[in-house]
């Protein structure tokens, strides 16, 4: 270990990050968009553990272009020498501690989150749980631990678009107080991974508005936010399609918890597929946690297909 230099890029270097080679051919770490077009726009967040004039290891954390500081690391190879384990888990500690020093943390979490990406039978393939488990044991000694497992999926509209309720009314969600009321209440209970854990810190109100803004923040504004009222005329749930930087992906979906247990979730999914397909969105990416057995279901009704699993640590 005492021969290896970890740093991040300089000027003109980016040759010396792709030329190490491409991601295993087992698809752990693999994306749909080559590296160029993922958003990478600081050379600073891209790391490399060199011994000598070789890179042996790399890393590269992503954040959106207006932030000062990343989001998360989602690109992660530690190599396939004998000491690959040390030097990984050597490089993110050296990376985390330049870009995420003590009492840094991002909108969305403490500090950056690793995001694995795995295809989606990763357990059943002695390749893929190979290469998967040398970044899961190099993270977890830099300090990392296991968060959340998520479903990758995707709908395209060749894969049929489901009927549009007859039983919910939609109006523009365009009250920041009703979103923020209702989100707060759809966070108790939830079985998001991320809401479970923000409301027993931050409260129904302060988790509502994180995720107001959060949302709010991505590409594609809030314009075709809705509200969903019941024939009674109460508020049932909300569906917030937006899109991030590569497709159309539905933001955020909830169910007031007076109401769960009707199958309002369909509902919401088909009028947001709905607001798409009229735009012309050729694909909308989306994913869940697999503990959120019911939305998943929901996901699978309305046609969705995985596409792979992302495992998250931080």
């Amino acid at each position: 270990m005492t021969d290896l230099i970890f740093r991040p890029l300089g000027a003109d270097e980016l040759d010396l990050f792709l030329g190490h080679g491409s991601t295993p051919a087992s698809g752990v770490g693999a994306r749909t968009l080559p590296f160029e077009q993922l958003g990478y726009h600081r050379l600073d967040w891209l790391w490399i553990a060199l011994r000598g004039d070789t890179v042996v290891a790399r890393a590269a954390f992503w954040g959106p272009e207006r932030s000062p500081h990343p989001y998360c690391v989602d690109w992660f190879d530690p190599g396939t020498g004998p000491d690959r384990i040390e030097v990984g888990a050597a490089l993110l500690r050296a990376a985390y501690d330049v870009l995420a020093p003590a009492g840094y943390s991002t909108p969305v979490g403490d500090r950056p989150e690793y995001l694995l990406f795995l295809p989606g039978d990763w357990r059943d393939r002695p390749d893929a749980l190979a290469d998967a488990t040398d970044r899961i044991t190099a993270a977890e000694r830099a300090g990392l631990r296991q968060k959340v497992e998520r479903l990758n999926l995707r709908w395209e509209p060749g894969y049929g678009l489901p009927p549009r309720s007859t039983r919910l009314t939609f109006t523009p969600a365009a009250d920041d107080a009703v979103v923020v009321d209702l989100l707060g209440r759809i966070a108790v209970g939830s079985l998001d991974d991320s809401d479970r854990r923000t409301l027993p810190v931050k409260g129904p109100e302060a988790t509502a508005k994180e995720t107001l803004e959060d949302v709010a923040s991505m590409p594609g504004g809030r314009d075709r936010w809705r509200l969903a009222y019941d024939a009674s005329g109460a508020l049932a749930g909300i569906v917030m399609p937006t899109r991030n930087d590569g497709s159309a992906t539905i933001g955020y979906i909830g169910v007031d918890p007076a109401h769960r247990g009707n199958g309002y979730s369909d509902d919401l999914l088909a009028e947001a597929l709905h607001i798409f397909s009229a735009e012309g969105e050729p694909q909308v990416t989306d994913n869940t946690d697999v503990g959120n057995a019911p939305m998943a279901a929901a996901f699978d009704r309305a046609g969705y297909r995985i596409t792979g699993r992302t495992l998250v640590l931080g």
